[in-house]
């Protein structure tokens, strides 16, 4: 299916100068067809970039399919613009130039109603297969349109190829915000009427669980919108055209009803089961977690969509194994450690001794968990191991980032951010010259971040651009056995996990909490069962800040964080001269022990996420006659 999807099958042959058969006449016509729609779906998963036309030259557009010739866009995928994590060298927030896709999408769609056209006067195939097939159509397109829905709101609704003789008709004008996302949820429960319950058995073709999951996701996306609508009110012809917003409460309440339906009938189903959900201790529910993304091949039973990455290259691998790797283990590769995940990433993770509350790190006696950086005469509370300070986490913590003196590859990940030396001074500007030497307790050498060699320290130098700024470094998705080959791009193969069990479990926690519908019992037990797979056994009760804070931690650094706060509209609440923080550890070498210290992460600036930025800017909408998002 990857590979036919690379020939752009549908734009070889213009579809109005030949008959339907001619172009789909045998089985391999007709999955070559599909394997092009497929190819196209808009999936944010490793060949992603948040960033819309990074690069023009290279012929990227809208940021998917950035896997081709060489991709450099310094790894920014959405997760290190929300307040999971940061670039190294990227401190940025979505605008206008990010999440944008418009002209591609609808390209899309002209490709797909060519085929959903052709379906009927198909002569060889049979109807169980005609039926099936469009299944298939219906499915991709609410996937297109639910896509363009959370980045545009109200659309135009296109079901057939337009003719360049009829200009006017071309012209479709945009429906409502509401009318859009009814029409999506449409498009996946047509899917699930017509699609087969079967699957391919590496479940990259959708079935009908397959869009009772996507239905989940969208409902819960449109129902969120419809009651966090007024946190971040607009104004404008379109706001008043109901072309945005416009929502009501009859609105929120069918739309949080219909996820906890499909939720629960695909919870129901018995296909799908959390992978290792009885971990005998902590240290297994880390293991079991992280195997989930390091080979999700092995994890099918919780898989409900994958999109496969099965072979090295352009437009099949990705990369990133090489832009996640800490300094230490970059290899070959020159630009390793360009993932950082934040100070409140890491505390937004509770505590066993403490269920149902995210938990800080206490640096100090009497610690008020400021970011106030180093204060001498403070009681810093100090380790013989730095891996002390996060003893009694929840178990995803370390399955998704690499911790200070934590092993990562046979390697033991120096994450230092300064030194205390003799004197009692602090030495910890990350613009430092890191070949200082400092003498210590022991009469030996040290350097402020723990080497003298760029090749064995992982944070926290300004100065190579390859290290922590947090603290953290990145480890989910990372392939523990990958090596490098150099500047070479697209050499990883992990397959991305679109859509999952424990995703559609929390939906319909959360849907329950925010609408007060549905079962409270069930609600509690979905939204225990993911807790309880990492190592928990204290159940809680679901409301929406448990709900959150476990949706954080379950779904951490999947691409899901950014749409959690564009739907709750809450992306601008957090960042409103907002600063990313950092947990800085230090070696005192006055005895050899290390402290940490709570502040913003150094040299960067405050961000604002602006109201207009929930909706993106519509491309062309002076000659196409639609009404533009507010403040375009």
């Amino acid at each position: 299916m990857l590979c036919a999807g690379c020939n752009d099958f549908l734009t070889v042959t213009p579809t109005n100068k030949v008959t339907a058969d001619a172009v789909v006449s045998s089985p391999a016509g007709i999955e070559a067809f599909l394997a092009n729609l497929y190819y196209n779906l808009p999936i944010e998963g490793f060949d992603f970039t948040a960033e819309s036309n990074p690069c023009p030259d290279q012929g990227y557009r809208d940021g998917f399919h950035f896997n081709d010739g060489a991709p450099n866009n310094s790894w920014r995928v959405a997760y290190i613009l929300t307040d999971e994590a940061m670039g190294s060298q990227i401190n940025d927030i979505p605008t206008d130039a990010y999440y944008s896709w418009w002209v591609t999408a609808f390209e899309h769609l002209h490709d797909l109603n060519a085929f959903y056209e052709l379906l009927p006067t198909l002569t060889s195939i049979d109807e169980k297969t005609r039926t099936e097939l469009e299944g298939q159509t219906w499915f991709i397109r609410g996937m297109i349109y639910f896509a363009l829905a959370r980045r545009y709101g109200g659309l135009p609704i296109i079901m057939q190829v337009g003719s360049l003789d009829d200009l006017p008709a071309l012209k479709i004008p945009r429906s409502t915000e509401v009318e859009t996302w009814n029409f999506v949820l449409e498009c996946f429960d047509k899917a699930a009427r017509m699609l087969s319950e079967e699957d391919n058995g590496f479940h990259t073709m959708a079935n009908r669980w397959t869009a009772l999951a996507y239905k989940s996701r969208a409902s819960l996306h449109a129902a969120s919108l419809a009651k966090f609508w007024n946190r971040a009110p607009l104004t404008g012809q379109a706001v008043d055209e109901k072309l945005v917003g416009g929502f009501t409460e009859e609105d929120r309440d069918r739309w949080y009803q219909e996820c906890l339906d499909c939720s629960r009938e695909l919870i129901e189903s018995g296909r799908f089961s959390l992978y290792m959900p009885h971990p005998s201790s902590p240290a297994e529910a880390t293991e079991n977690y992280m195997h989930m993304f390091q080979r999700p091949e092995d994890a099918l039973c919780e898989s409900i969509f994958v999109k496969g990455f099965y072979k090295k290259g352009r437009k099949f691998g990705t990369n990133q194994d090489v832009w996640g790797q800490p300094a230490q283990t970059g290899g070959a590769w020159p630009h390793p450690g360009r993932v950082n995940p934040t100070l409140e990433f890491a505390e937004n993770f509770e505590n066993y001794d403490n269920p149902g509350e995210s938990a800080k790190f206490v640096t100090y006696d009497g610690e008020r968990f400021d970011y106030d950086g180093y204060k001498e005469g403070r009681a810093y509370r100090k380790f013989d191991d730095p891996l002390e300070m996060f003893e009694g986490k929840d178990a995803r913590l370390a399955a998704i980032t690499i911790l200070p003196g934590s092993v990562w590859r046979n390697t033991k990940i120096v994450i230092q951010c300064g030194v205390v030396d003799l004197g009692g001074k602090i030495h910890m500007d990350v613009d430092a010259d890191f070949k200082a030497q400092y003498i210590g307790w022991d009469g030996q050498v040290h350097y402020q971040f723990g080497a003298a060699d760029n090749k064995f320290f992982s944070g926290f130098s300004v100065n190579l651009g390859n290290n922590t700024r947090t603290g953290f470094g990145f480890k989910k998705y990372m392939d523990p056995n990958f090596v490098s080959s150099g500047s070479v791009w697209n050499e990883s193969t992990t397959d991305w996990i679109d859509i999952r069990l424990a995703e559609i479990l929390l939906d319909y926690a959360e849907a329950y909490a925010e609408s007060g519908l549905g079962d409270a019992a069930f609600a509690r037990e979905c939204l225990n069962r993911t807790r309880r797979r990492a190592g928990h056994t204290v159940d809680i009760d679901p409301t929406p800040e448990n709900v959150q804070r476990e949706r954080l931690a379950e779904l951490g650094m999947e691409n899901a964080r950014q749409w959690d706060l564009v739907r709750r509209r809450e992306f601008h609440q957090i960042f409103d001269g907002y600063r990313r923080g950092a947990l800085s550890p230090i070696l005192d070498l006055r005895d050899g022990k290390t402290f940490f210290v709570r502040g913003y992460v150094q040299k960067i600036n405050p961000l604002i996420f602006r109201e207009k930025y929930y909706y993106r800017s519509i491309p062309g909408w002076a000659t196409s006659g639609l009404v533009k998002n507010p403040q375009q």
